[in-house]
């Protein structure tokens, strides 16, 4: 079974990032709280636990080292606290993760982690969990939905 790496990831001020993800060669950023299922990232250096703006982006043409792949959207008016989020995080990405990729979790060769909504980023009305997958230590041109693998 592989590890679980959690990045804490959402932004602490309101989003200014007009950039979207296209289908250029180009590398951008993505807001993290613009994200969508199927972008695809360059997001291995970002730093755990921080609260991030931007993440860099890339066409799924293009060789990237993660996928977005669920986002899961939490209700509730008070921030729950990091070890909530995170828990939901890790069950809805784990269930979410089988559906994506064509097999279950424990018995993938990839990987994932989350972007989750700090105390932050809720105040400011944040409240999505991006579940990311990748395959660990290699680049993927495409997308690893059905890889089954």
């Amino acid at each position: 079974m592989s590890g679980l790496l959690i990045l804490a990831g959402c932004q602490a001020g309101p989003a200014t990032s007009t950039d979207t993800v296209d289908d250029s060669a180009a590398s951008a950023s993505v807001s993290v709280l613009e994200l969508e299922v199927g972008t695809c990232l360059n997001d291995v250096d970002q730093p755990l636990a921080q609260d991030l703006t931007e993440i860099p982006s890339v066409s799924c043409t293009e060789p990237h080292q993660s996928e977005v792949f669920a986002e899961v959207v939490l209700e509730g008016g008070d921030f729950p606290g990091v070890d909530e989020v995170a828990s939901v995080a890790t069950t809805e990405c784990m269930a979410e993760f089988g559906r994506f990729v064509g097999l279950d979790f424990a018995a993938s060769q990839l990987n994932y982690h989350y972007y989750y909504p700090t105390a932050s980023s809720w105040a400011l009305g944040d409240r999505s969990i991006y579940c990311v997958v990748f395959d660990p230590g290699l680049d993927t041109v495409g997308s690893l939905q059905g890889v089954a693998r």
